[in-house]
């Protein structure tokens, strides 16, 4: 286990070729690696050039990964069987798949299928969880990856508003909605949280906001541009959040 890592999230324009969003991908990968990222989190539907060639392409990004001593988080519609999913996956340094998670909460397509459960992805910094989206809703999904050992849950999204939902200034109120979400979920759990979004200025719906937040705070956000936000990990400092409730307010942490 690593007590401290550094952590990134890509608001990524999706709206180009599958080739070009390839080629960006690897230059904030390079980056990164100058700013001495850990782990590297791209938004959901990174690819979606369809299931075979979203393979291909993660495949590409395994190589990169390697060649930049990243790990990356990725995520894409995959094929298991007779399914698809919408499946985030955790790439190490080595450029292996260490992990993966299928979407529960879908918001998809009729043909993509829910996964079932939210899985504990063992890394050489910690245990990590993944959510995908709309999977970030379920408070008792985020308290259910703590209390198996996360200490951090990556989250790529691609989060838009809905009409009925405000009746002005969409955007705004959205991006209020996501930092709270963020903020809370870090708080109940003790943990760190990485929202990772997508950016667009064609679709006027997005809401393009990103954040890496801690159980306090927001560590780092960005909003309505292209862009990379990086974060420190300590997760010395969990525990000492951890002993101090506990002391204090004589709750049991056994739920961690």
């Amino acid at each position: 286990m690593i007590d401290r890592f550094r952590v990134a999230a890509v608001q990524l324009d999706l709206s180009g070729s599958a080739s070009n969003i390839f080629e960006r991908i690897k230059k904030y990968m390079v980056l990164a690696k100058k700013n001495k990222v850990d782990i590297i989190c791209f938004p959901e539907d990174t690819f979606y050039a369809g299931p075979k060639k979203n393979k291909l392409l993660i495949k590409k990004i395994g190589e990169e990964c390697r060649k930049n001593g990243l790990s990356c988080v990725l995520t894409g519609h995959l094929r298991e069987k007779k399914h698809v999913y919408n499946t985030a996956i955790i790439i190490d340094s080595h450029g292996n798949i260490c992990g993966k998670h299928k979407k529960v909460r879908v918001c998809d397509s009729h043909n993509v299928k829910a996964g079932s459960d939210y899985e504990i992805i063992d890394t050489i910094f910690c245990k990590v969880g993944l959510a995908i989206c709309w999977d970030i809703s379920d408070s008792y999904a985020m308290n259910s990856l703590a209390k198996k050992g996360a200490r951090i849950v990556f989250c790529p999204l691609y989060w838009c508003y809905d009409e009925w939902s405000h009746k002005k200034h969409h955007k705004k109120h959205e991006k209020k909605l996501l930092e709270s979400l963020a903020l809370v979920r870090a708080f109940e759990n003790l943990i760190y949280i990485v929202f990772c979004n997508a950016y667009s200025k064609k679709e006027k719906s997005l809401v393009s906001y990103s954040v890496i937040s801690g159980p306090h705070m927001i560590k780092k956000e960005i909003f309505d541009r292209e862009g990379m936000i990086i974060g420190d990990i300590d997760l010395n400092y969990l525990d000492y959040l951890r002993r101090m409730y506990k002391k204090d307010y004589n709750t049991i942490i056994s739920k961690f």
